[in-house]
């Protein structure tokens, strides 16, 4: 009887190690997981508040056909122009060029914008693929 009582305690010990075991290797990843997932959005975060960029136009004299606008790299960060959604006055414009694909901080980039406003007050938003967006109001 007294064998039978130890191998019935030996078989529970090994079927608690091996689940514990198993236990510990799936929230070891799922930890691993969240802790990239966290590291990778504070990356994203990081690079977002490093990044700004301004129109450094004067708003009152804003050339037309084409609106040329400069837009300068205020940030600490590399921009990329290969994606910009252009909005003026709340309409999207397409048919616009830029004079560069990097952005260094601290350039300059002109933005060509091949359209022909009516005389008047005028709003244009530029978005950049990370979702960085500025607003500029100005007349022609």
């Amino acid at each position: 009887m007294g064998m039978s009582t130890s191998a019935t305690h030996i078989i529970f010990f090994i079927a608690s190690v091996v689940l514990a075991a198993s236990f510990v290797g799936i929230a070891a990843t799922a930890i691993t997981n969240i802790s990239n997932g966290i590291e990778d959005r504070g990356d994203m975060i990081a690079t977002q508040l490093s990044a700004d960029f301004q129109v450094i136009n004067d708003p009152e004299r804003v050339s037309n056909n084409p609106v040329v606008l400069y837009l300068k790299n205020t940030g600490k960060v590399p921009l990329s122009t290969d994606y910009i959604t252009i909005l003026i006055d709340g309409q999207n414009v397409d048919n616009a060029t830029v004079n560069t694909t990097t952005w260094m901080p601290g350039d300059t980039i002109t933005l060509t914008i091949n359209i022909d406003l009516s005389s008047g007050e005028h709003v244009v938003k530029i978005i950049l693929e990370n979702g960085l967006s500025t607003t500029f109001y100005f007349k022609v």
